[in-house]
């Protein structure tokens, strides 16, 4: 069951006819912005029953940061050697709450984000887990582009909003979160989203709430993109998720390259790779590169767009094919997802259960 969603008029903190929301957070080394999220937490209008913040043993400060409002008793503060899954599931273990909200340090909610998450548990649907939404701390062209060259433009009304929500802005019942075995803690990336393939194969009912939104800033530089789409891609690897867009991009990149090879011999093979290249880019590329080209009127920006996009799909192939290397050189990978969800492979489970 999929809904979409809205907050109605503001309610005061703490209203009866709001359900009680625990909040739980995952914070290393984010001094630069964790004092926003927690003030942003603190600021609700609906205030949470509690907000447990997990860090994963910070040594930049953090830790500093967060102590005076866990003295004064306005959070809870567990420190805990932990990945991202682990200190999720620590928190939510913690909670006293039986509905859960979830988000991460290196973001900030807006002031109606739980109440709008509480109004979609209290509708008539009674959804299991809320789906909430997201925007974006635009702070460079660079950033601007990141998200042209990541994210469509109609996300909002998408399969992938309703049923791939972003740990980043997600709410579920405990008991779901329980039966679902909680988040898998061998990975460390694409947790979230194998976490969402659970609880859609154990039948859970999502709901997408478009208020429930929460803010982080893009990538700030090519590396730092680089990165995170290899952590995608090889999270995505190791879990068997979304193989065949993979695959159709393993095949392009390779049509590109191969005929190079015949650049002594003959003028063919260039002309084969420009042709590959065109199809792709017109197939793959330029639609969304377009929309950033319409939106500011700069030539320069659907170029630098399509460069992005090109780098973003590099790097997640590059990832992906570690990710399958990891799980070929350590079969506990995929012997720890049987035995966490009844296949080792995403590839398994039949399309309906995705």
């Amino acid at each position: 069951m999929d809904t979409h969603l809205s907050a109605e008029a503001p309610v005061a903190a703490g209203s009866p006819g709001l359900p009680r929301l625990s909040v739980v957070v995952t914070v290393r080394n984010e001094i630069r912005n964790i004092g926003a999220l927690v003030e942003s937490l603190l600021g609700q209008t609906l205030a949470p029953a509690e907000i447990l913040i997990v860090d994963g043993q910070s040594t930049d400060g953090t830790l500093e940061v967060l102590r005076p409002y866990a003295e004064d008793g306005r959070i809870r503060l567990i420190s805990e050697d932990c990945n991202i899954a682990a200190g999720r599931n620590l928190g939510i273990r913690l909670a006293t709450h039986e509905l859960v909200a979830v988000t991460d340090a290196g973001c900030r909610v807006d002031s109606i984000w739980l109440e709008a998450i509480g109004r979609c548990f209290a509708s008539a649907e009674a959804p299991d887990i809320v789906s909430g939404n997201f925007r974006f701390d635009v702070q460079s062209p660079f950033e601007q582009e990141v998200i042209y060259a990541t994210y469509m433009g109609d996300r909002e009304d998408s399969y992938v909003a309703r049923y791939y929500p972003s740990s980043r802005s997600i709410a579920f019942r405990k008991a779901a979160w329980a039966a679902a075995g909680g988040y898998p803690e061998w990975l460390y990336a694409a947790e979230d989203t194998l976490f969402n393939i659970r609880l859609r194969q154990l039948g859970y009912r999502f709901a997408f709430c478009r208020d429930a939104i929460v803010r982080w800033r893009p990538r700030e530089t090519w590396a730092q993109v680089w990165r995170q789409r290899f952590n995608y891609g090889r999270g995505n690897g190791r879990v068997g998720f979304g193989v065949r867009g993979y695959s159709t991009n393993i095949r392009y990149h390779l049509a590109m390259l191969l005929p190079l090879l015949l650049t002594p011999w003959t003028l063919l093979g260039p002309l084969v790779s420009l042709g590959v290249i065109a199809v792709h880019v017109r197939r793959h590329l330029w639609a969304q590169a377009a929309r950033g080209w319409r939106e500011t009127g700069r030539l320069a920006t659907l170029l630098r767009v399509l460069a992005l996009m090109e780098w973003v799909r590099l790097a997640g192939i590059v990832g992906f094919l570690r990710g399958r290397l990891d799980r070929w050189t350590d079969p506990g990978i995929a012997a720890r997802q049987r035995e966490w969800m009844g296949v080792a492979s995403v590839e398994e489970l039949p399309p309906d259960g995705l």
